[in-house]
Parts: C-alpha cells; sequence; structure tokens
C-alpha cells in the first residue's frame, strides 16, 4: 500500500489514505474515469481526479495556486508520488505543504457545467 492524500471539497477535510491499485484510486475519488495532473509545484507527485467531474453533478472544487493548476478542479483530489515510469509512489508532501498549495474550495457554478 502507498500513503496517499485525499482532499475533500464535500466535507471538506484533508487527510492520509492508503492506496493499493487504481480501484482504491477510483474508491476514494469515488469516480470509475479518472485523469491526473502533473506540475513541477507538486515535488514528484501527482493529482488524480474524477475525469468526468464537471459532466456528473460535481458541485465542489479544489482551486490550487497557479503554479499547481490555474482553474479550480471538480470534486475529491487524490494525491500520490510518481515512480517516474507510470507508477505510484508514497505521496511525499506533508498535508502541511498541501495547505500551502490550496487557495480554497469554491462552488461549482450550472452555469459552467453547461
Amino acid at each position: 500500500m502507498k500513503k496517499a492524500i485525499i482532499i475533500d471539497p464535500f466535507i471538506p477535510s484533508i487527510h492520509n489514505v492508503p492506496v493499493g491499485d487504481f480501484k482504491d484510486i477510483q474508491k476514494h475519488i469515488g469516480c470509475d474515469t479518472f485523469t491526473c495532473v502533473r506540475s513541477e509545484a507538486l515535488n514528484g507527485n501527482v493529482l488524480y481526479l474524477d475525469d468526468e467531474g464537471l459532466i456528473n453533478g460535481t458541485t465542489r472544487a479544489v482551486r490550487f495556486i497557479d503554479e499547481v493548476y490555474p482553474q479550480p478542479l471538480a470534486g475529491r483530489i487524490l494525491i500520490l508520488g510518481d515512480d517516474g515510469m507510470g507508477g505510484d509512489e508514497d505521496c511525499t508532501l506533508s498535508i502541511s505543504a498541501v495547505l500551502g498549495l490550496i487557495q480554497g474550495i469554491c462552488q461549482i457554478a450550472e452555469e459552467e457545467v453547461a
């Protein structure tokens, strides 16, 4: 099991979770199809999120600093480390470091989804 961090904008909360394989990623972010966001600001870690977050009725998003991603990302976000060869590693960021990358939680407006 790998150590990951989940950001849940619905509660809101940030905490550590274990991840064994892609099914755990799906379970933690609550979707079938996920995508990832890579950024130098994440120091070798990757954000996993619902690929259909803007079309499936998701109502909340996480707003990161622009160096991570310039637009809000819909739904729960899972952070895992990247081994550089397509595999996952333990997340190397602390929860306090992740908090420093987040600008806030925002509501997704109906017109943004349409």
